[in-house]
């Protein structure tokens, strides 16, 4: 990047500053939010902060730390779906109580 389109970058920065203070004057939360997140995107892009970065220093601070992300990693979609499928191939049986009797289901009609 440019000493000049850095430049311009930290005046839009400088811009969605004045703009954030405007709108949360104004009482416009959402806005101000919306703000907020496009300058944080502008500053990462700025200052070469890659999603990867910021997410570990978000796990950082909320005290997921390094440890937690190698014992426990993203398990996602996977582990629902791995889940869901274990739960199709007992059909209804995990719903039964520890004696195997049905649990009550829907009343038919007409009957």
């Amino acid at each position: 990047m440019g000493p000049n389109t850095a430049e311009r970058l930290e005046q839009a920065v400088a811009t969605l500053n004045d703009l954030i203070g405007l709108t949360r004057d104004s009482g416009l939360t959402d806005t101000t939010q919306f703000l907020a997140m496009a300058k944080l995107h502008l500053l990462m892009d700025l200052h070469g902060i890659s999603d990867k970065e910021f997410r570990t220093l978000c796990d950082h601070l909320e005290g997921k730390g390094s440890k937690t992300r190698r014992l426990a990693p993203n398990r996602g979609a996977t582990a629902r779906n791995r889940r869901e499928a274990e739960m199709r191939l007992t059909g209804r049986a995990w719903q039964c109580g520890s004696e195997g009797a049905p649990r009550g289901g829907r009343k038919r009609a007409g009957g």
